[in-house]
């Protein structure tokens, strides 16, 4: 009995002095992208156990799970941990393989860091498919989760990612409300996004399309006046500018129509052709669009403002802040391990970590330059919408002239009465300046224009009594 005890012990105290692996040497002196990488060549060839996860959990609260892109799916699903699931999961989204996507999204933990965005996309497969039953179940998930994890988080940016993914959600259902025609609910929806957010400007858009469907083109108006305020000179939209010459329009105000219409195509038109040349010239680099969001190369000065408003907003995403801060890290690593380890070491680590860091500046090029090319893509659909919005409001004042007639027009622009207001929406007078608390809650007080009287015939010097024109609706 005491032999076996002894024995015990000799085996207990070996496995307590048990030499560390390089792995865990380098996690100890925080070398956590270069320990993920040689966990990963430790472990892939034999069995992996459960403590085997909870470590590769561990090192990727460091690192974060982008890095995880670069390893090969098949090494990924032999860990069976919620981040590479998550990852797996994200991948299979993008391949269309939805049934997977969904198996892969249910299994991660629902207190695991990722669970919040796990059912937010899994949302976003649901709506793909019309489901919208699980499409409401996995958002309420969402939202709870994203909450609770925002209010146990420590640190600012672990907390901004929470409430980035609990503001999404809100924003997909709000969509969801609005293509069932639920529009104050939609809008109910909206309004829970604070004007801080950086979502905020984005829905100011889809907004101003609610209350367009809502036929209230006042407010309509009132909301794309605020892409006028120099807060907000980094967002602009071909869409929003179509959408205000379309509500001018329904309010029969051609003329503001076609001034709008007019200024599109002379002042921002020709911009984004000429930024569209240049860009497409340089779509195959790996660097181009990566560097350009640090400074514009000298092919863009002469639209530099222009062009810095679009970077300026695309560094505005969390995504982008997050890719910038895990290649800020990487930096620093390099940065330690050349200043404190041996040649021998710094050969076997750096390679990796100066491949890792490639790989980061590499998707955040094809990121930027994805978005970008999204954003130029829209303008050809909004500039042909534009162009035959024009085409129809000069066909409708030739209307009038062939059918003898005239819009009313000699009536007051605007009036406090024509300002529709539910009891929780604000109302801010324009003064010609914008006040950050007001952005957002401007509505114009037009009146619809859409009446016609008959124009008066010429005076016949014969007839005593020429006849009065006569008022009608359109």
């Amino acid at each position: 009995m005491k032999f076996g005890l002894f024995l015990l012990a000799i085996f207990s105290l070996q496995a307590l002095g048990a030499p560390k692996t390089l792995s865990e040497k380098l996690e100890d002196k925080k070398y956590y992208y270069s320990a993920l990488n040689e966990f990963f060549r430790e472990t892939y060839t034999r069995e992996v156990f459960t403590k085997d996860v909870a470590r590769l959990e561990n090192l990727l609260f460091y690192t974060g799970i982008e890095l995880l892109e670069d390893y090969e799916p098949t090494l990924l699903e032999r860990y069976p941990s919620s981040s590479t699931r998550f990852i797996l999961g994200r991948q299979a989204m993008q391949a269309k393989d939805t049934k997977r996507a969904i198996e892969l999204f249910s299994k991660i933990h629902k207190d695991h860091r990722y669970f919040p965005e796990g059912k937010l996309l899994e949302s976003q497969i649901y709506s793909q498919l019309g489901d919208f039953k699980n499409q409401d179940r996995a958002l309420g998930q969402c939202f709870k989760s994203a909450l609770r994890n925002e209010a146990s988080a420590v640190g600012e940016k672990i907390k901004r990612y929470y409430r980035m993914v609990y503001e999404i959600c809100v924003v997909n259902k709000a969509r969801q409300l609005f293509k069932a025609g639920e529009h104050q609910k939609s809008l109910d929806a909206y309004n829970r996004i604070p004007k801080k957010s950086y979502k905020w400007p984005y829905i100011l858009l889809e907004k101003a399309w609610v209350y367009y469907q809502m036929g209230d083109y006042n407010r309509t108006l009132g909301i794309l006046l605020t892409y006028k305020s120099p807060l907000l000179d980094t967002y602009f939209f071909p869409e929003a500018e179509y959408l205000a010459a379309l509500a001018y329009f329904k309010m029969c105000l051609y003329q503001d129509s076609l001034v709008i219409i007019n200024q599109y195509y002379q002042a921002y038109r020709p911009r984004f052709l000429a930024l569209e040349n240049v860009l497409r010239q340089n779509k195959n680099s790996q660097a181009y669009f990566y560097n350009l969001m640090f400074k514009p190369g000298n092919d863009l000065k002469k639209h530099e403002d222009f062009v810095r408003h679009i970077i300026t907003r695309l560094k505005k995403q969390t995504r982008f802040s997050l890719d910038f801060n895990s290649i800020f890290k990487i930096n620093r690593e390099i940065k330690r391990i050349k200043a404190n380890e041996k040649r021998e070491i710094q050969q076997k680590l750096l390679g990796h970590l100066t491949e890792v860091q490639g790989n980061m500046i590499t998707k955040i090029n094809y990121n930027a330059k994805t978005d970008i090319f999204q954003f130029l893509q829209s303008v050809p659909f909004f500039s042909s919408e534009l162009f035959k919005l024009n085409l129809e409001t000069i066909s409708r004042k030739k209307d009038l002239v062939y059918k003898n007639r005239k819009l009313v027009a000699d009536r007051n622009r605007g009036d406090y009465s024509n300002v529709k207001q539910s009891r929780f929406e604000l109302f801010w007078k324009f003064q010609g300046e914008f006040w950050a608390d007001e952005l957002g809650d401007y509505s114009l007080g037009l009146q619809s224009n859409c009446q016609t009287v008959r124009k008066a015939l010429p005076t016949d010097p014969n007839d005593p009594a020429p006849a009065a024109a006569s008022e009608e609706k359109k």
